[in-house]
């Protein structure tokens, strides 16, 4: 009998219609910052939620998506995680209980599926996989969906209004974005995650966490981007070459990377980083987008898969890795073997 593994059945993406600029930001700034962020990022816009659109509509929207060319109906899943660091639901209101979850499975009808949240700042989606592959395996689940809905507009206009100077800690946040993503799993003998692995370096979470603002109403994001950096730079390398190792691949049969999309900056930085703990030019290329949607935490990895397999970039057969850095500070990496989810996303779209 062929091994079977935990793969993507399934993949929504929503993306509210508003776009702002950078520069569009920048000007909402009453302290602008002289750095020059679009140059220093690569990010040239994101999406902004509309009037109405929280959270929770962002990950429903996604969650319809996915469920519209997935095999499974909403009755028919097990379990609904939701993954959304974000708990804007409902504008002033902070929702932490009930589980977002909740509110996304009776959205759907996801009428015989538990359902609870997994929060680990950006990498939610991968811990919400990794749980999620836990009930497949052991026989407890058939269909499970991970979700998640990024509304990131509060942290940028505190940012907006509180920023004091060019190095000031909230600068990150200038460069977020919102969208939705949610993608619906399945053990099956073709395609699938091969390895995942989390750690947590929590000495480093200094580096960039998220609290109450003490200069006006709701929360912000304080990021020491250097110290974040120099870590990365220093940790990252040796879990990722862990990953491949453990997956049995050699780096030049890697098709694509896809990183967490802090910024195009950021990507590019990776990959040096990477090259010169090898000692060798990294042979595959690291897919983003983010310099038309920002960072969009959780949800940003799938953001890119969904683009680059409606484009054809991403083939049958390819073989991914993802790597993704978190808040925490969290190291994830997570090979994977495509099977023929890009052609069947396109014939849902009417696209192939």
């Amino acid at each position: 009998m062929r091994p079977d593994h935990t793969r993507i059945e399934a993949i929504g993406v929503y993306l509210p219609e508003q776009v702002m600029t950078t520069e569009e930001l920048l000007r909402r700034c009453k302290r602008r910052p002289r750095w020059d962020l679009e140059r220093i990022t690569g990010i040239h816009e994101r999406r902004i939620a509309g009037e109405g659109e929280h959270a929770v509509h962002l990950a429903t929207a996604a969650a319809e998506r996915a469920l519209a060319m997935s095999r499974w109906s909403a009755d028919e899943l097990d379990l609904v995680i939701c993954t959304s660091i974000s708990k804007y639901n409902r504008p002033p209101e902070v929702d932490f209980e009930p589980a977002t979850a909740a509110r996304i499975r009776r959205a759907i009808g996801a009428t015989s599926a538990g359902c609870f949240d997994v929060v680990n700042a950006c990498a939610g989606m991968f811990n919400g996989i990794h749980v999620a592959d836990a009930f497949l395996r052991t026989g407890q689940a058939k269909a499970v969906m991970v979700v998640s809905g990024e509304h990131n507009w509060p942290l940028m206009d505190s940012a907006t209004r509180e920023i004091r100077h060019s190095f000031d800690g909230q600068l990150a946040a200038l460069t977020l974005g919102d969208a939705g993503a949610a993608i619906i799993l399945e053990r099956g003998e073709e395609g699938g995650f091969r390895y995942l692995e989390m750690v947590t370096g929590a000495k480093h979470s200094h580096y960039c966490y998220s609290t109450p603002s003490r200069r006006g109403p709701g929360g912000v994001l304080i990021t020491k981007a250097r110290g974040l950096q120099i870590k990365g730079a220093e940790h990252f390398p040796q879990y990722l070459k862990k990953a491949v190792d453990r997956t049995g691949w050699t780096m030049d049969e890697i098709d694509h990377g896809i990183a967490h999309q802090v910024s195009v900056r950021g990507v590019k930085n990776g990959v040096k980083a990477v090259a010169r703990f090898l000692g060798i030019d990294v042979p595959h290329g690291y897919l983003h987008n983010c310099e038309h949607y920002a960072n969009t935490t959780t949800t940003s990895h799938f953001l890119v898969l969904h683009e680059f397999l409606r484009d054809g970039t991403i083939e049958d057969g390819h073989k991914l890795l993802f790597v993704s850095g978190a808040s925490g500070i969290v190291i994830t990496h997570a090979t994977y073997v495509m099977d023929d989810l890009g052609r069947r996303l396109r014939a849902s779209l009417g696209e192939d």
